[in-house]
C-alpha cells in the first residue's frame, strides 16, 4: 500500500494497533474544542487543537494518528512544522522522526455530526436552542480530535472547551477553571482524568437544564462523597423525574461498592440525557450519556422504569468493568458488555424496589441473543476482531445478551463468593490498565478452583445455543437432554449446565403451579442428566420447565403434554421466571416454524391477561402482533386479527383501569391496527376517547398513544396530511416531530411515499438538507407501516444503491437507511417451506451477495441477516400444521 493510500485508510487493524502499542506509550492528551460558533448552523465545522505527549521505543521511527476530521491546518512534531500535503490524509496523520520523548500538536477543524457519531449537533424545534454531545465507541473520537484510536493506549486527558457563557460545558473531569475570553464567551478547563481510552472521552455543550445532588460515600471502602448531576434539554425540564434518577444512582453506587469493594475512581458522576442518540447509553467516566427517551414525556409503565434503571446500572458497572480495567482490543468487547448486562439486571433486582429485572432479562434481553444466534452470521462469544469495522459489527446480541446470559450461568456455576472475589482481585491487579479474557479467567480459577479454560472452550469459543428438553419415564422420573451443534463448525458441543428443572401441575383453580423442583447439573461432554428426585404425576396435567429461574443459556423444547398445557392454562409463579422461560421458548418456536403462528396468537388471546409481569405482558402482546403479521399465512390473518383484536379490546375493560397492562394492551391494539381496515373503528374510538370511557376506563390518551393511533389511521387513509399538521402544531416537540414523520410516511399516497422513500435513500430532504439518524428511522418506519408491496417494488433500486449508501455515509446512517428500507413482508411461493429459497426476493439477494463478495463485511452482514429474517417468515407462513 502506498503512503497516500495508507493515510486515506480509515480501517485500523489489530496488527497495526498491536505494533503501535509496542512502539509508543502515551502520557497525555490536551484537547481544546472551540464551540463558540456552534449556534451558527451555517458553520459546519469547529476548531480543535490537540497536543499529545508520548514516548517511543525506537528513535527515528514513525507512527500515525487517526483522524476523520474536516481539515488539518498545522502539524507540529517536536517543534518541527511538517508539510501537510505529505503527512495528512483523509483518515491518518503521519508522525515521522520520533524521539524518545515526543510532543505533537495538531490544529484542525472537525465536523458537526448529524449521525450521532462524533460530536452531534441538534436544534430543538421547541425553542431553537442548540445542543451538542459526543459519542465515540468504538472508534469515533477520531471524528473530533486526532488520536491513537485503540483501547490499550490509555492516557491522561486534559480538556478545554470554549463556548457561550450561558451554556453547560462538561467533560470527563471536574471543571477547575472558567475564564472569560470574549463577550459572552468562556474557556472552561477540566481536571485531568485518570488514564482512560480514547473511546471513553466525552464532551457536552449547550443550554442544558441541570439538577444536582450528592451521594454520601461508602464507609467500609473509604469512598468519599460524590457530586451527582443530571442534564437534559430545557424543553424537557418538566418531565425530568430527577428524584427517582438520583435515587437509582445512589442505590447503585452503594450496591456496587459493596460488591466490588473498591471506591468509585472517576470523581464526579454526571448523567446527560441527549437527543437523537444511537444507543441506550454510554459509560463515559464521570459523564454518562443516555438516550433522552429515558426522560418520559408520556405515561411510562413500571416496566419502562425498570428498563431505565437497568440501563443506569449497566453503565455504572462499566465504571469498574470496562473503564477501570479495559479490554486490550475489541476481541474482548463482550466481556465488559456481558458483565454490565448481567450486573445491571442484578443491581436493579437487589438494590431497588422495581420489579421484573430478571423476568425482562429472560424474556426480552435473551430473545435478542436467540435471534442473533440463529443467523448465518452468528459467531462465538469471543470473536476474532481483525479491525475496527469488525468491532462495529460485534455490538450485537451475542456480545451483549448471550454474553450476559453466559455470565449469569458462570455466576451460578462457580458461586457468588468465588465470582465476586475474582472481580475484586481483577480490579486490584489490572486497574487503570488493560487486560484480556485469560486474565479474568485466571483470577476466577484462583478463587473458584475450577478449570476455567475448559469452561471457556465450551461456552465462549463455540456458537449457537443448546436445546434442552425433558422426557418422562413410566415411573414419572425425568431425564434432561442436551442437543447442541456448533452452527459454524457443525460439531457437537456439549456444554456444562447448572440449572433448575421444575414440574408444574394444575391446582384447584386451573392454574399451573410449581409442585416440585430440582437442582440439576449436566456435566461437560454429557448429553443427558437423570433426575431421580423429580417425579411427574402422570395422571395429572403437567408442565416440565427446564431452566426454571433462567440460570443458563439454552433454548427449551417442550414435550407434547407440556406444550398443550402452557398454551391452555396460566402459570402461577410469584417470581415469573418460569413464565418468562415458557413464553420465550414459545416465541422461538414461532420464529423457527416449530409452532404455528396461529397457535401462538390464540394462546396470547386466551392467556395474555394472566401475565402479571408488566414487561413480559407487553412483550408477549407485541410478539402476538408480529406473529400475526409476519409469520401467519395470509389466509389466516383476518380471523386471527378478529380474535386478537377482540381480546385486546376486552383487556381494556377487564384489566385494572389506568394500569400499565391496560396501556400495553392499547399500544398493541394500535400496532395491530396499522394497515388493518377491520380495526379502523376501534382505533378511531380510542383516539376520540378519554379516561371516562366505559370501553377503556382510566386509559389516558397522551402524546405517545395518540400518535400511535394517528399513525394507524394514517396508514389506512382515514385521516389526511392536514390533520397530522394540526396535531403537530398543537404540541410541537422534538419527539412529536419524529412521530409526525412516521405518520406522514404511513399515508397511502403513492406520490408522497415515493418522495419520502427517495429522501431516506438519498439521505437528504427535498431542500437537500441532510437527514439525521432519528429522522431516517422515523420516516422509514412509516413507509413500512402499510402497503408492503410499495417497499418491495423499490427493492431493486435499493440493491443497486447499497454500495453507494455504504461508502458515502457513516456506518450508523448507512445501517439505518438499509435496514429501514429493506422490504420484509412478502407472500410465500408455492411448494411449501423447501421452495422458499427460490422466492424472487431471495434470488435477488443471493445474486447481490454473489456479485459483491468483496463488499464491506458489515454491509454483507446486514444483507445476510435480513435475508435470514425474510426466509424465516416465508417458511413459517408456508408450513402446514402437523
Amino acid at each position: 500500500m502506498s503512503n497516500t493510500a495508507l493515510l486515506d485508510d480509515a480501517r485500523l487493524t489489530r496488527d497495526e494497533a498491536y505494533a503501535r502499542a509496542e512502539l509508543v506509550e502515551i502520557a497525555s492528551y490536551h484537547i481544546e474544542l472551540d464551540l463558540r460558533d456552534a449556534m451558527d448552523l451555517n458553520q459546519s465545522t469547529y476548531p480543535v487543537t490537540t497536543t499529545l505527549r508520548f514516548t517511543a521505543d525506537t528513535e527515528g521511527s514513525a507512527t500515525f494518528l487517526n483522524y476523520l476530521g474536516d481539515s488539518v491546518t498545522s502539524v507540529n512534531v517536536n517543534g518541527d512544522i511538517l508539510d501537510i500535503d505529505e503527512v495528512v490524509g483523509s483518515a491518518r496523520i503521519l508522525v515521522p522522526n520520533l524521539q524518545q520523548e515526543n510532543v505533537v500538536t495538531i490544529e484542525s477543524h472537525s465536523q458537526y455530526s448529524h449521525s450521532g457519531e462524533g460530536l452531534h449537533r441538534f436544534v430543538d424545534p421547541v425553542d431553537g436552542q442548540v445542543y451538542l454531545y459526543s459519542q465515540f465507541e468504538p472508534a469515533d473520537a477520531r471524528r473530533v480530535y486526532p488520536n491513537m484510536e485503540q483501547p490499550d493506549l490509555k492516557a491522561v486527558f486534559r480538556t478545554t472547551m470554549i463556548g457561550p457563557d450561558t451554556w453547560v460545558l462538561a467533560s470527563n473531569g471536574e471543571e477547575i477553571e472558567r475564564t472569560q475570553v470574549a463577550d459572552n464567551t468562556v474557556r472552561v478547563s477540566f481536571a485531568p482524568t485518570q488514564p482512560i481510552s480514547t473511546y471513553l472521552t466525552t464532551f457536552l455543550a449547550g443550554p442544558y437544564a441541570t439538577f444536582e445532588e450528592t451521594w454520601a460515600g461508602h464507609e467500609s471502602t473509604c469512598a468519599e462523597a460524590i457530586e451527582l448531576r443530571i442534564f437534559a434539554r430545557q424543553s424537557l425540564i418538566d418531565h425530568v423525574d430527577a428524584e427517582e434518577l438520583f435515587d437509582h444512582t445512589r442505590r447503585g453506587l452503594t450496591w456496587f461498592h459493596e460488591q466490588f469493594q473498591l471506591p468509585y475512581p472517576w470523581g464526579k458522576y454526571d448523567q446527560a440525557f441527549v437527543p437523537e442518540y444511537n444507543l441506550g447509553a454510554m459509560e463515559n467516566p464521570g459523564l454518562v450519556t443516555f438516550n433522552e427517551a429515558y426522560i418520559f414525556t408520556s405515561r411510562a409503565t413500571i416496566a419502562q422504569h425498570t428498563g431505565r434503571a437497568t440501563t443506569i446500572m449497566h453503565e455504572m458497572t462499566h465504571m469498574w468493568f470496562g473503564n477501570l480495567v479495559t479490554m486490550k482490543w475489541w476481541d474482548d468487547l463482550w466481556l465488559k458488555e456481558a458483565f454490565a448486562d448481567f450486573f445491571g439486571s442484578k443491581a436493579v433486582a437487589d438494590a431497588t424496589e422495581l420489579p421484573g429485572a430478571w423476568q425482562s432479562f429472560a424474556h426480552q434481553r435473551k430473545a435478542w441473543a436467540y435471534v442473533q444466534d440463529s443467523y448465518p452470521t452468528t459467531h462465538p462469544i469471543v470473536a476474532d476482531i481483525v479491525d475496527l469495522e469488525a468491532a462495529r459489527q460485534n455490538f450485537d446480541g451475542i456480545t451483549y445478551a448471550k454474553g450476559a446470559a453466559v455470565i449469569k450461568q458462570l455466576f451460578h456455576y462457580v458461586g457468588e463468593d468465588a465470582f465476586l472475589e475474582a472481580c475484586r482481585n481483577y480490579f486490584q491487579r489490572f486497574g487503570y490498565s488493560t487486560a484480556q479474557l485469560r486474565d479474568f479467567l485466571g483470577t476466577l480459577e484462583e478463587s473458584s478452583g475450577s478449570d476455567m479454560q475448559a469452561w471457556s472452550r465450551a461456552w465462549l469459543q463455540t456458537s449457537g445455543p443448546a436445546t434442552l428438553s425433558a422426557t418422562v419415564s413410566t415411573d414419572g422420573t425425568v431425564t434432561v437432554h442436551q442437543d447442541a451443534t456448533d452452527r459454524l463448525t457443525g460439531q457437537t458441543v456439549l456444554r456444562p449446565h447448572k440449572l433448575y428443572v421444575s414440574v408444574f401441575t394444575l391446582n384447584a383453580v386451573n392454574e399451573l403451579e410449581n409442585s416440585s423442583r430440582s437442582d440439576v447439573i449436566i456435566p461437560a461432554g454429557k448429553s443427558t442428566a437423570h433426575i431421580a428426585d423429580l417425579r411427574v404425576p402422570l395422571e395429572q396435567t403437567y408442565v416440565i420447565v427446564v431452566n426454571d429461574h433462567d440460570q443458563t443459556y439454552a433454548q427449551v423444547a417442550f414435550d407434547e403434554s407440556s406444550l398443550d398445557a402452557v398454551t391452555n392454562y396460566p402459570i402461577r409463579d410469584p417470581e415469573s421466571t418460569a413464565v418468562a422461560t415458557v413464553w420465550s421458548s414459545l416465541w422461538t418456536m414461532v420464529r423457527q416454524a416449530e409452532m404455528p403462528a396461529a397457535d401462538f396468537v390464540r394462546a396470547v388471546a386466551k392467556l395474555g391477561d394472566s401475565l402479571v409481569d408488566v414487561s413480559m405482558h407487553a412483550r408477549v402482546l407485541e410478539q402476538a402482533v408480529m406473529a400475526l403479521k409476519a409469520y401467519a399465512p395470509a389466509s389466516q390473518r383476518k380471523r386471527l386479527t378478529k380474535e386478537l383484536g377482540t381480546a385486546l379490546m376486552d383487556a381494556l375493560v377487564v384489566l385494572e383501569a389506568g394500569s400499565d397492562r391496560q396501556r400495553s394492551a392499547a399500544r398493541a391494539l394500535a400496532q395491530l391496527a396499522e394497515g388493518t381496515d377491520s380495526l379502523a373503528a376501534e382505533a378511531t374510538f380510542l383516539l376520540a376517547g378519554d379516561e371516562s370511557s366505559e370501553l377503556s376506563p382510566g386509559l389516558q390518551i397522551d402524546d405517545e398513544l395518540k400518535w400511535l393511533l394517528l399513525t394507524s389511521l394514517a396508514s389506512l387513509g382515514r385521516l389526511d396530511l392536514a390533520r397530522l399538521d394540526d396535531e403537530l402544531a398543537a404540541a410541537h416537540t422534538a419527539t412529536n416531530e419524529l412521530r409526525y414523520r412516521t405518520a406522514v410516511a404511513a399515508l397511502p399516497d403513492l406520490a408522497l411515499r415515493a418522495e419520502l422513500w427517495l429522501e431516506v435513500f438519498n439521505g437528504v430532504d427535498a431542500r437537500d438538507t441532510p437527514l439525521s439518524n432519528a429522522q431516517i428511522t422515523a420516516t422509514a418506519r412509516g413507509l413500512a407501516t402499510s402497503k408492503p408491496e410499495f417497499m418491495a417494488e423499490q427493492f431493486q433500486t435499493l440493491l443497486e444503491g447499497l454500495i453507494s449508501i455504504w461508502e458515502s455515509r457513516s456506518n450508523n446512517l448507512a445501517t439505518r437507511t438499509i435496514n429501514g428500507l429493506f422490504p420484509m413482508t412478502h407472500k410465500p411461493v408455492k411448494g411449501g417451506p423447501a421452495a422458499q429459497v427460490k422466492h424472487p426476493i431471495l434470488v435477488n439477494i443471493d445474486a447481490w451477495l454473489a456479485q459483491y463478495q468483496d463488499a464491506a463485511g458489515a454491509l454483507r452482514r446486514i444483507v445476510i441477516e435480513r435475508r435470514a429474517d425474510i426466509l424465516a417468515r416465508l417458511i413459517a407462513q408456508s408450513t402446514k400444521k402437523k
